[in-house]
């Protein structure tokens, strides 16, 4: 009888299907699968997808005068790279980054805040004398040379890596001030501003008696400071007896002068300092024969984080959130 062909077929197709199925339970052998790593790649695509929406703030160019809108993040690196020396400690630059953050987001109308004052539409403008410091590529290029690049990878990775985050007081964000160089401690907010914040105390800052602005001096003819005060306050100071005619009515906790009576004028220590261009309210007059010298320690209105001592502390191993946190008290770092 010879061998029916289509039966060998379907016999030999049967073997083979139970040799399979017997093969994938053999003990030691592993079943076909993929590999973890590109399981988790394909999840990653899948399931986890990118919605982050960056917010845009509305900011006054002060350099081009036109308003601009730029992602928040992007705006953040204009920033820091105008408040801060590039050459920072990265975790001082981080601490930048996030109250510099703050400051915009407590403006921005999104966020329940007024936004600039000076320029309608505006949530921030680019002047450091009115909100925050906003330098451009162009300007960044000018002031580094052959260093732009390093120091802008610097910067945007101090940004990158606190994206998001600002600093929150019962829930919302809390309005900022920082200054370049402490007298050895922050001031109190009320001796500058008018009103005071919980979080804002006098705190020691430390290690920035070598800092660049850490002193200063302005020395002017007996003349001229006489003159000065008169064109701004109609009063006639003697020039040949100023030491008689200056008192110091009050210190604040910091140190600084509170109040001073010049020409039987009194005055805040603040309007002082800006009359004359001084530094910080940290004042000791040096009485000469014709001339009147005013020595500072410190530079700027005292008030919230010191740049030179957030340096300082980044130098002896604190984070960005050790040194926000010494210098706003009671504070989270949160996220907008």
């Amino acid at each position: 009888m010879k061998p029916n062909p289509k039966g060998i077929l379907i016999a030999a197709l049967i073997l083979l299907l139970i040799t399979s199925v017997i093969s994938r339970f053999i003990p030691g052998e592993e079943p076909d699968m993929p590999e973890p790593a590109e399981k988790e790649e394909r999840d990653e695509i899948i399931i986890l997808p990118n919605t982050q929406k960056e917010a845009v703030i509305a900011m006054y160019n002060h350099w081009e005068k036109k308003l601009v809108k730029i992602p928040l993040e992007e705006y953040l690196v204009g920033v820091v790279a105008g408040e801060m020396p590039a050459s920072f400690e990265l975790e001082a630059l981080k601490a930048q980054a996030v109250a510099a953050r703050t400051l915009a987001v407590y403006q921005m109308p999104a966020y329940g805040g007024k936004g600039c004052s000076r320029h309608a539409g505006a949530d921030v403008c680019s002047s450091y004398a009115h909100c925050q410091d906003w330098i451009s590529l162009d300007h960044m290029r000018k002031n580094w040379g052959q260093n732009f690049e390093g120091n802008l990878n610097k910067i945007q990775h101090a940004v990158q890596e606190t994206k998001g985050q600002i600093m929150t007081y019962e829930g919302k964000p809390i309005e900022v001030f920082y200054h370049s160089t402490s007298n050895g401690k922050t001031e109190e907010v009320s001796e500058v501003f008018s009103n005071s914040l919980p979080y804002y105390t006098t705190v020691d800052s430390t290690g920035e008696e070598n800092a660049p602005m850490y002193e200063g001096s302005v020395t002017l003819k007996n003349s001229e400071f006489a003159d000065k005060f008169y064109s701004r306050y109609g009063i006639r100071l003697d020039p040949n007896n100023l030491a008689s005619q200056i008192q110091i009515n009050s210190y604040t906790g910091s140190g600084r002068i509170r109040e001073i009576t010049v020409g039987g004028k009194r005055l805040r220590a603040t309007e002082f300092r800006l009359l004359y261009g001084l530094n910080s309210t940290d004042i000791t007059f040096i009485f000469g024969k014709d001339t009147i010298t005013m020595k500072t320690k410190g530079f700027g209105h005292g008030v919230g984080m010191s740049q030179s001592g957030a340096n300082y502390m980044a130098k002896q191993g604190y984070s960005y959130k050790d040194i926000l946190l010494h210098y706003y008290r009671g504070v989270e770092i949160d996220h907008y």
